[in-house]
């Protein structure tokens, strides 16, 4: 089969999949953004669309404290890698006609920080489920007790279900825990164990269970989520051990080991799955990252061939490319289709076009409006800036990014507001509160601003730009976010009298200086910051 890699481009990353008869279904983290917990369904793991949000009512948890910790790196180099709270790594599997996942949602709360950022963190582990995935309601989080994250939910043959995660006691020198659960209270029904310290013994996190040929296998995700982020695996004959190291872990290296000039880099966290002719697939998060350091696209989800060759216990996994590939012939040949191809993008849902669009944390929904077509979106302004996260909402709607290039664009209807507004309003590239770059007009004083900002570089990237102007006869302000793989470029143009004016340029910045070792990606968006009941209206919003 050939499959073009990545399979789900940008910002999705700690992939999870299960086939559920002849259909499979994929939920990646989301970190800060609301809807959460995405879910994508294809029949051939090549075309995947975006169906439905597991996290998709605002009553079924709060993402208010899922700020962004900027910790130092130990290169020396001064520069910080950027920790996101919200919703991590989520397991997605099927049993006894209902279809499960289960998450953490760490809340990050600066007062009890000393020091390290673990000393702040509360881990809020649940499980989420539906009767009828493709219908995409789900059930309000049934919470239970672990001071970790990465849940995994292995259900036996004779029906008793387990966690395992990543467990953080009492500091991020983890290990896999595993105890047994009653998935429909939470209540653990048994002692929590220890199953592994990994490998590596580097943040053993990502763990999921597979039972084959009566042998359990333990696949585990190690050596951080970056440079040394890589895959292990170990088996048992119990789902309690003792686990046997593979012989040749870590079975998928990391990336910079192998090549570290490579573009394919950060490769692990994976979850393993079966086709309807028997074959084995792996999907995992990797980054496309050039020479100059550039990842514009964050984390992104790979597929990989997984091989268990005739007489030996152990898997073999095909390192992930981001390229058009095939599964390696029977004879140890292999084979390759087109050198670098585009990535299929993700589709919105043909039951709704609104589907993908996304907030930043706990959104308002009295003071947004998107229309049915999601073209056009009002916003009643909001006091919480981007560069914020004070457990407030914040009035931004967006979507990720999902190519290397192109453009997004939205009109701001002038008509309706007042010139003595205190707002500010436009388009914005984001990131988290650290790290975002905005194009914006300011009504209440006739300006027109560009800022870029990004508080983990070193030194940090502050700057600031703003021109006066007239709009008194103009009846729409568009804005734009031109993108490629090296450059991201705001731009504007003002209509007046049905008559649109040239493109001007208002900013242009390296996406070198947004992109760093993110948990997240970008999304691209509106917003309206400020006080007043007006209402901020975006037409024919194309993102």
């Amino acid at each position: 089969m050939t499959y073009r890699n990545p399979i789900i481009p940008g910002f999705a990353p700690d992939p999870s999949i299960v086939r559920i008869h002849d259909m499979f279904y994929l939920v990646t983290s989301s970190f800060h953004l609301f809807p959460g917990l995405p879910i994508y369904a294809s029949r051939d793991l090549i075309a995947w669309r975006h169906i439905g949000n597991a996290i998709h009512r605002p009553t079924q948890l709060s993402l208010a404290r899922s700020s962004t910790k900027l910790n130092p790196l130990d290169n020396g180099s001064g520069e910080k890698a950027p920790a996101t709270g919200g919703l991590y790594a989520p397991t997605i599997r099927h049993y006894n006609g209902k279809t499960y996942i289960v998450c953490t949602n760490v809340v990050y709360d600066p007062g009890r920080d000393k020091g390290d950022w673990a000393s702040g963190l509360t881990f809020q582990n649940f499980i989420v489920s539906t009767a009828d995935i493709g219908i995409g309601v789900w059930s309000d989080p049934v919470f239970f007790e672990y001071h970790g994250i990465d849940p995994d939910l292995f259900v036996d043959d004779d029906g008793r279900a387990y966690l395992a995660g990543s467990a953080w006691t009492p500091s991020p020198s983890c290990c896999i825990n595993c105890f047994e659960i009653d998935l429909q209270t939470g209540q653990k029904l048994g002692e929590e164990k220890i199953l592994w310290h990994g490998y590596t013994k580097v943040i053993p996190e990502g763990p999921h269970i597979y039972k084959r040929n009566g042998s359990y296998y333990l696949l585990v995700a190690e050596g951080g989520t970056h440079e040394g982020h890589c895959l292990t695996v170990a088996r048992a004959p119990t789902i309690w051990g003792p686990y046997e190291t593979c012989d040749h872990n870590p079975i998928l290296q990391p990336t910079t080991t192998l090549d570290p000039s490579a573009y394919c880099q950060y490769n692990g966290h994976g979850d393993l799955v079966q086709d309807l002719q028997g074959n084995w697939w792996m999907v995992c998060l990797a980054v496309r990252r050039d020479r100059a350091g550039r990842m514009v696209l964050g984390r992104e989800t790979f597929l990989t061939a997984v091989y268990w060759p005739e007489g030996q216990i152990w898997p073999q996994i095909q390192q992930p490319i981001p390229r058009t590939s095939r599964r390696r012939l029977g004879n140890g040949d292999s084979e390759e289709g087109l050198s670098m191809s585009p990535p299929i993008e993700a589709v919105p849902s043909p039951f709704d076009p609104k589907m993908d669009l996304v907030c930043i944390r706990d959104p308002d929904p009295g003071r947004s409006k998107i229309s049915s077509d999601g073209r056009t979106i009002s916003l009643v302004p909001l006091p919480t800036e981007l560069g914020q996260c004070t457990g407030e909402p914040t009035a931004f709607v967006g979507r990720r990014q999902r190519r290397l290039e192109g453009s997004a664009t939205a009109d701001l209807a002038l008509t309706s507001l007042s010139a003595a507004t205190e707002v500010k309003m436009g388009m914005a590239y984001y990131k988290d509160e650290h790290r975002y770059a905005r194009i914006m007009y300011e009504p209440g004083h006739g300006t027109l601003a560009f800022e870029v900002k990004n508080g983990a570089k070193d030194p940090p990237i502050s700057r600031e730009k703003r021109a006066d102007v007239h709009f008194l006869r103009a009846t729409k302000l568009q804005f734009r976010v031109l993108y490629t793989g090296q450059f991201i470029h705001f731009m504007y143009r003002v209509e007046q009298a049905g008559e649109r004016s040239g493109w001007n340029s208002f900013g242009l910045i390296d996406t070198l200086d947004m992109s760093s070792r993110d948990f997240t990606g970008p999304v691209i968006g509106v917003f309206a910051v400020g006080a007043g009941e007006e209402w901020c209206t975006f037409e024919d919003v194309d993102i």
